[in-house]
């Protein structure tokens, strides 16, 4: 059997049905994938989650719909990914409802959290120690040292700024099997302003507001404009230089983003290349039918 090459997928709630479309044509078909590729975990928030970060979330999710998008990808094997990395945190706020009911039926060991702050790491290792940890990327760790660190901690998988992909010194790194790479992201590489950009976010989820702050004109527009950013990983390093080094954990970018984005993300990182347009083809459809 083939290595596998781990993938994390936006968004479990807006995505919920585009995911599990491809995760269908991915058993009945597996000759138009990548042998090694598999959706592993899908990451995001109900909207309503005051503990969200890094994409600005707002509405409102029900106990039944979390119930069914626990259900459904549960039940095929693949784990949901809590985005509980607001930095901005205060005591008062873990005990918001709707957020513990979210973890309390995320119970039974295969579900996840990405976690900022030590108060929201340390809150869910108390009170749901059955959860996976994660380190988030939000962390902004900037140096190798800090890095190597974190990597020594107590973290499930590590996930790190995309700013470090297709450098020497990533690959010089240890414990390659607990680093997670976020392989497309849309921002520019080395952002000066992701953390004040993070921190606005976090305040928005708390004030129930759309965040406020100058749009950046780095980001890219579409996934083959995004395929321009030095830090992108292509799929000949991934499957190739990656891979035999180790790294098999794959974060896709695209929370928040049109269905079209996130389709050809999938699309190119999951299928191969002689299959793209058909694979195209087929998701469209299923996107029309299900007036998505």
């Amino acid at each position: 059997m083939a290595k596998k090459a781990h993938f994390y997928l936006p968004d479990f709630y807006v995505n919920c049905r585009l995911i599990l479309f491809f995760y269908e044509m991915m058993t009945r078909n597996p000759e138009y994938f990548f042998e090694e590729a598999e959706i592993t975990s899908v990451y995001g928030c109900f909207p309503g989650s005051i503990w969200n970060g890094g994409r600005d979330i707002l509405g409102s999710a029900t106990k039944e719909e979390i119930e069914y998008v626990l259900n459904e990808f549960n039940s095929r094997g693949i784990a949901v990914r809590y985005t509980y990395t607001n930095p901005m945190l205060e005591e008062k706020h873990l005990y918001d409802t709707f957020c513990n009911l979210t973890l309390e039926l995320s119970g039974g060991g295969m579900n996840e959290v990405l976690v900022n702050s030590p108060l929201m790491e340390n809150y869910v290792r108390k009170n749901y120690p059955d959860m996976k940890i994660i380190s988030s990327t939000t962390k902004c760790l900037n140096t190798q040292a800090d890095i190597e660190e974190e990597l020594e901690k107590d973290y499930r998988l590590v996930v790190l700024d995309s700013a470090w992909n297709n450098t020497d010194k990533l690959f010089a790194m240890p414990h390659h099997e607990k680093i997670e790479l976020l392989a497309n992201h849309y921002c520019q590489d080395n952002c000066p302003k992701r953390k004040a950009h993070y921190e606005e976010i976090g305040r928005s989820q708390l004030e129930f507001r759309d965040p406020v702050f100058d749009s950046c004109p780095h980001v890219k527009r579409n996934f083959y404009e995004m395929m321009q950013n030095r830090s992108f990983i292509t799929t000949e390093l991934l499957y190739g230089k990656y891979m035999d080094s180790g790294f098999c954990h794959f974060k896709l970018d695209g929370r928040g983003f049109h269905y079209s984005k996130v389709m050809e993300s999938f699309i190119y990182f999951l299928v191969l290349p002689e299959y793209r347009d058909y694979i195209r083809m087929a998701v469209l459809k299923e996107i029309d039918r299900l007036r998505l």
